[in-house]
């Protein structure tokens, strides 16, 4: 093994690990997601965190057919709604602005580019002065209305029957109490913004016009399914289309509200288009991992063979313990690549393992970050599961009922997050157990990174695709059932847990009000 050009390899990777407007590796497209992205119609990424969204979907920046607006949502994820749909506004309308500006600089005077750019001036303006209005208010508004009396008047001059009216005008001051909603007004305006919209794609001969929303899942999940709808609604009649990133069970693109649908249908309002690689398709998995190194290794021009850097097991057991992930199978090639370079021994099985595990930190450091409010609860659930399955039965595969899934929406809403967060990995969704119940079952094994160990004993370790010599998954199907009801009780227990903490600590506050009473009365 040449260590010289291993660490030329490993410097490379290290340097495009992750994608930012100067680096990033390139997207290996196996299954043509970027030429999906790049029609003309909405669209949502989805890919667990490291899947390689970033890089798709800046990728289409490179492309001259349509103008490309790239919003990372992590920096408005603190933003209330209506106020991030008016930051997200200004930011669009401002670097379309910007492009129009470019396009026809003075010595390229138009008078329709001259125009466009004094709206677009004019709306962020707008947007910025309602940026700082309450969401909700009731506003008093007075108002001076006129009237008009006719008087009648006897003239000694005239005939006793002749009358002359005049008028006489009146006024007064009229107050009434009138609701204004930021919400409402952005509503009212998106007509406004259509025609804009329709307007600056004119000026670049009708090209679309793409709004890229990465990391859309840090927005808080209550309100996800109204800004989407909001930009949804722009879309509609124009050259602009919607290119969402997001992990899927982090997301909520609708909701039923009073009756009302608010958001987008996939299938309907918009596309998917699905990164991730999972184990019940290990062979493809392995294949654009494959793939994926060896695009590393012509990038960086280090004379490395792919196979020369892995012994028995090795690249198998890494594409394992990377759960699928990109990000992770990398990160984990350069932690092991540097340690087979000074050892200059080829990476094992064993490697792999113990590098994994060394690894679950970043892991759930990452759930806490990914999950919100729900990481106590998360953590929660996988301790139990690996209880059962790692210490009690002594494996890392396990089947949950399909049907248990399907009557308990939320512990089915936390096995698939656990799913995106590469803490546990869905190897089969549907297979039956062994021997047969008549029950259809969904097959997961724990994360390598779970182990305790690199050797764990008298333990049975279940390999996606494993088969007999009758290609059968009679191990898989033979796993441990897990019992959902245990991650129920988990959640009564640590609420009753919570719920003896504060009564205690509402004891501990009467007891020390009785003992400063009773020593003020001492001192009295």
């Amino acid at each position: 093994m040449n260590q010289r050009e291993v660490t030329k390899l490993v410097t490379y990777i290290e340097e495009n690990l992750r994608a930012s407007p100067s680096s990033g590796l390139p997207f290996v497209d196996s299954r043509h997601s970027r030429a999906r992205l790049l029609s003309k119609q909405n669209h949502v990424v989805y890919g667990r965190r490291g899947a390689g969204k970033t890089i798709l979907v800046s990728s289409t920046k490179d492309s001259q057919d349509h103008l490309d607006l790239y919003l990372n949502l992590e920096d408005y994820k603190d933003i209330t709604f209506p106020n991030i749909v008016i930051h997200i506004l200004i930011e669009m309308f401002t670097r379309l602005d910007q492009r129009i500006k470019s396009a026809y600089p003075w010595y390229k005077f138009s008078m329709k580019s001259t125009k466009c750019r004094k709206n677009i001036k004019f709306v962020c303006s707008s947007l910025r002065e309602y940026l700082h209005e309450p969401d909700e208010e009731t506003q008093e508004v007075s108002t001076e209305e006129s009237y008009q009396d006719e008087l009648t008047a006897s003239a000694k001059a005239q005939a006793l029957s002749s009358k002359a009216k005049t008028k006489h005008g009146k006024s007064m001051q009229v107050k009434r109490r009138l609701p204004k909603s930021k919400i409402d007004f952005l509503r009212l305006e998106l007509t406004t913004y259509k025609k804009l919209i329709i307007i600056i794609s004119s000026l670049f001969s009708d090209q679309p016009i793409f709004l890229v929303l990465d990391d859309f899942y840090f927005v808080p999940k209550s309100i996800q399914p109204d800004l989407v709808d909001y930009f949804h609604r722009l879309t509609k009649g124009t050259s602009l289309f919607l290119k969402t990133a997001t992990i899927k069970h982090r997301s909520k693109l609708y909701r039923r509200a009073h009756g009302q649908y608010v958001g987008v249908e996939l299938a309907h309002d918009v596309f998917e288009v699905d990164l991730d690689y999972t184990m019940d398709n290990f062979e493809e998995l392995q294949s654009f991992m494959r793939q994926l190194l060896d695009t590393a290794i012509e990038k960086s021009n280090a004379d490395v063979i792919t196979d020369d850097l892995f012994s028995g097991d090795g690249f198998s057991q890494l594409c394992l313990a990377s759960g699928g992930v990109p990000r992770d199978f990398l990160s984990l090639f350069v932690t092991l690549a540097n340690k087979a370079a000074a050892t200059d021994q080829p990476i094992g099985k064993i490697q792999v393992t113990d590098t994994a595990i060394s690894n679950i930190g970043s892991k759930m450091e990452s759930m806490k970050k990914d999950s919100g409010d729900e990481d106590a609860i998360l953590e929660n659930y996988i301790d139990r599961i690996k209880q059962y399955v790692y210490y009690d039965k002594r494996t890392n595969a396990f089947l949950i009922p399909k049907e248990d899934l399907d009557t308990d929406m939320q512990i089915r809403q936390a096995i698939r997050e656990l799913v995106d967060l590469r803490l546990i990995h869905l190897v089969d969704h549907n297979t039956s157990k062994a021997p047969s119940d008549g029950r259809r079952y969904e097959a997961y094994i724990l994360d390598i990174g779970l182990y305790d160990n690199s050797r764990p004993r008298n333990f049975l370790q279940i390999e996606p695709g494993q088969r007999d010599e009758k290609s059968r998954k009679d191990d898989l199907r033979a796993s441990p059932v897990f019992d959902l009801q245990k991650l129920n009780e988990s959640i009564a227990t640590k609420q009753e847990t919570a719920t003896g903490i504060k009564q205690r600590g509402a004891k501990k506050q009467i007891y020390k009000g009785i003992k400063q009473q009773l020593e003020l009365s001492f001192e009295k």
